[in-house]
């Protein structure tokens, strides 16, 4: 977006809009277009780009950078509340990782996970599985993730090639026991504004919408 924005000529004005809304009677698009990705992605630095213009009879006044720190400044305040109404409902009702089970696939070579869930409200949960490899090094073998909408009686069975997880892991063996650590984490909508990690991480913390969940799993031949 801020390419698109960089694309546009700096010296490109529209005027005579006399029936626009104040302040934007006259404007430059290059400005409207920064302004506009600032509120989209709540990022003030962009504002530093969007330049008021003057005219005889109208200032672009609502395309300036000190209404877009403005705009930028009142959604980051309605974020944070609806955020924090998501983050108290999620501590009074989330639906919670209760166990999982790792079995063969039916084509005799490949795996599922079938996850189990406790009650609560449905949401949409971002699910992760990942082989913890025991060594000098701890190694980290993202397996499987992906967003689900889950509801009390959700009932998945994960799809998991043995291929992928080979690729990923040369030394993956069957009939042997690896730690398994899932990770069911709470899948925050920004209602058509793109939060930035470190946005959300400042009112809603990953670690505070996610849950864990370790245990020692054979993938049997």
């Amino acid at each position: 977006m801020v390419k698109v924005c960089e694309a546009v000529d700096p010296a490109q004005y529209q005027s005579g809009l006399a029936f626009n809304p104040d302040g934007m009677k006259s404007y430059f698009p290059r400005s409207e277009c920064f302004q506009r990705a600032a509120l989209t992605f709540r990022d003030e630095s962009l504002c530093v780009h969007v330049k008021e213009r003057w005219t005889l009879l109208w200032s672009s006044w609502a395309v300036s950078d000190t209404h877009c720190r403005k705009l930028v400044a009142e959604g980051m305040a309605a974020d944070r509340k609806s955020l924090g109404e998501v983050r108290a409902s999620y501590l009074k009702t989330a639906i919670k990782l209760r166990d999982f089970s790792i079995v063969r696939n039916g084509n005799g070579r490949d795996f599922e996970i079938i996850p189990s869930f406790d009650p609560g409200t449905d949401h949409s949960y971002t699910l992760r599985f990942d082989l913890i490899v025991a060594g000098a090094r701890e190694e980290i073998v993202p397996i499987h993730s992906s967003s689900y909408f889950l509801h009390g009686k959700s009932n998945i069975r994960i799809y998991v090639s043995q291929a992928e997880i080979r690729k990923r892991f040369p030394g993956f063996e069957l009939d042997h026991p690896y730690p398994v650590r899932a990770t069911l984490t709470l899948d925050v909508a920004s209602g058509g504004y793109m939060w930035t990690d470190a946005f959300l991480e400042s009112v809603f913390p990953a670690a505070d919408r996610s849950q864990y969940l370790v245990k020692r799993a054979t993938f049997r031949p």
